[in-house]
């Protein structure tokens, strides 16, 4: 199956992902964190095979796509204003 249809099977989960880190840790300045967090949580889903697909990828060649994927969803979301900044006492 070609790269750009496993990315695209991927991409729910990674939105998922990344929203519900992001609504959990709604803390500015933690982006590195928060990714690893993103990241941890796609492994967990790639060894389980919830994206059968993803299994014909190895690990490192499904990072280096989607770390680049997730910079965009969360520039996008913040350009946006989709995701909630914490209000300030």
């Amino acid at each position: 199956m070609s790269t750009l249809l496993i990315v695209l099977q991927m991409l729910p989960l990674v939105l998922d992902a990344v929203r519900a880190v992001e609504q959990a840790i709604p803390l500015p300045g933690h982006g590195r964190k928060k990714l690893d967090l993103v990241l941890d949580i796609l492994r967990t889903a790639y060894d389980g095979g919830v994206v059968d697909a993803a299994r014909e990828l190895s690990w490192e060649k499904l990072v280096t796509i989607v770390v680049p994927m997730i910079a965009k969803i969360v520039g996008l979301h913040n350009e946006l204003g989709l995701f909630q900044k914490p209000s300030k006492a």
